[in-house]
């Protein structure tokens, strides 16, 4: 695939050298961001919008997914998930075990701790898995 890519962007006047750098830059898991700033550079000189083609085809011949793009969602996604785990476990051992009572504050908290952590945990895995929660 990466060498129908090749050719037609050659076509499209894209230099050897710029195609052969963001084919090593997605493969290396580089931002979407900082390819596009080093090949739009006063260096490369390659247009705006060749250039977000250039990465779309790329991106799409790579699987779908930059590398390391949504690593931070879902350690986020994770992080909620044991925590929503870990409160709805106290929460149910609190209500069905009598040597586990709490008040009925602490018992408040913890319920509204599960829900929104779970809450959290869906949202974010929910859009990460979509693609939308990018690394800053």
């Amino acid at each position: 695939m990466t060498k129908e890519l090749k050719e037609k962007y050659h076509m499209l006047g894209v230099l050897e050298k710029n195609f052969d750098y963001a084919v090593s830059a997605v493969k290396n898991g580089t931002k979407r961001e900082i390819i596009l700033k080093n090949l739009t550079s006063d260096v490369r000189k390659m247009d705006l919008e060749l250039s977000n083609n250039l990465l779309d085809d790329l991106f799409q011949s790579n699987g779908g997914e930059f590398k390391y793009e949504n690593r931070v969602g879902y350690m986020y996604s994770i992080a909620y998930l044991i925590v929503a785990l870990f409160c709805g476990i106290l929460s149910f051992f609190s209500f069905f075990k009598s040597s586990y009572q709490l008040s009925l504050k602490m018992q408040l908290g913890v319920i509204i701790g599960f829900l929104s952590f779970s809450y959290l945990f869906i949202k974010t895995i929910l859009l990460t898995l979509r693609g939308k929660h990018r690394d800053g």
